[in-house]
């Protein structure tokens, strides 16, 4: 609690805290902590920042949840995500004393999502991307269409070029893709997002138009600036790597920037971010800037898994919607909670769905559809 642990002794008590025989006397200590421990002031980015490292150390990805407005145990926040990440859901349950267990009922489990694309050419013909093989799948204009292997197209222009043809590239609930652009530009598409582009980029600037969620690592050229527009916002950028999530049912338009630097527009509005900096264009067109953004939650679902940082319980579900291609539907009063904590994308559904589960939120699957119960 004091902070001084060395990490051989974080390594040494969480290998303690795995052992089932020390299950009843780490109980007795977080009961004795709790009792004796003077107040804590911990802000839940430091409580999010300690649990991701002890599993990573640990190799082992878990949830942690808080009940919004009942924190007391903030002030023992390290103790108690060391037991959590050592595997101890049953000091957490005896330590709030809850009701019973929630329940995760399932007919049957549902898969992860996967690198699944449809490809629209100039024409209107569709090429259903997941199912093509590694090697060139077409030719538009002077730029040929190559399909390499781990889910990714590749436009490559050969010599002079100055037919512009438009292109689309989507993906559907429980898709991704990653896509190099004519100018070397890659861009990963998230679930059920969409990206129209040129095959040639021939004029003063590189606009792309997008729908959904994507992160962009733009190639540098000043003297064409890249654009991306989105919904009734433009981006413009030279080069540098940045995030745009655009779901219609998520509760604003984000632009998240990781590097360089980029100019966001709306609605007469002009922001431009430096790096960790968002903006978000809300639903009544107000263009806000937030200046200390948590960058590895908004890319997690490019590396591989979801980080939740104080997500309420529908943010959680609105993207394991898109992922695991499913329907989500609450009976009752929502449950009030928030969540910090990442969960694997590779995992099944229902095995996320049990860490979920230790707030105390019934979860129950009928074929592609997810019902929460209080």
């Amino acid at each position: 609690m004091s902070e001084q642990a060395t990490e051989e002794e974080v390594a040494e008590l969480t290998r303690l805290l795995r052992l089932p025989e020390n299950e009843e006397k780490a109980r007795q200590l977080i009961e004795q902590a709790h009792q004796t421990v003077p107040e804590m002031e911990l802000p839940m980015s430091t409580i999010a920042s300690i649990t991701t490292a002890i599993f990573q150390a640990e190799e082992k990805q878990q949830l942690v949840v808080a009940k919004k407005n009942n924190l007391r145990w903030v002030r023992h926040a390290a103790a108690i995500i060391l037991l959590l990440a050592a595997g101890g859901a049953y000091v957490w349950k005896s330590y709030y004393k809850p009701k019973p267990a929630a329940l995760v009922q399932q007919v049957h489990d549902i898969m992860p999502g996967g690198d699944k694309a449809i490809l629209t050419l100039a024409d209107g013909s569709t090429i259903a991307l997941d199912s093509m093989g590694n090697k060139q799948i077409a030719k538009q204009g002077g730029t040929s269409i190559l399909k390499a292997a781990g889910g990714k197209l590749t436009y490559s222009p050969e010599g002079n070029n100055n037919e512009v043809l438009y292109n689309k590239i989507s993906t559907p609930r429980g898709g991704q893709f990653q896509i190099t652009l004519p100018d070397g530009t890659q861009v990963w598409l998230n679930a059920l997002s969409s990206l129209r582009f040129p095959t040639a980029f021939t004029g003063n600037n590189r606009t792309v138009e997008l729908t959904g969620e994507a992160y962009f690592d733009v190639q540098q050229n000043a003297a064409k600036p890249f654009v991306v527009k989105v919904a009734d916002m433009q981006i413009d950028v030279l080069g540098t790597s940045f995030n745009v999530m655009a779901y219609p049912d998520e509760k604003s338009v984000q632009t998240t920037l990781m590097a360089g630097a980029v100019k966001v527009s709306a609605a007469g509005q002009t922001r431009v971010l430096q790096p960790g900096q968002q903006t978000q264009l809300q639903k009544d067109g107000r263009l806000d800037v937030i200046s200390t953004t948590d960058t590895e939650s908004v890319i997690a679902w490019k590396n591989g898994y979801f980080k939740f940082n104080q997500a309420d319980l529908p943010g959680v579900m609105r993207q394991l919607a898109r992922w695991y291609d499913i329907d989500v539907n609450f009976e009752g009063p929502i449950p009030d909670f928030r969540f910090v904590g990442e969960l694997k994308k590779g995992a099944s559904l229902s095995t996320n769905l049990k860490i979920l589960s230790y707030s105390q939120v019934n979860f129950k699957i009928e074929g592609n559809t997810l019902t929460i119960t209080p």
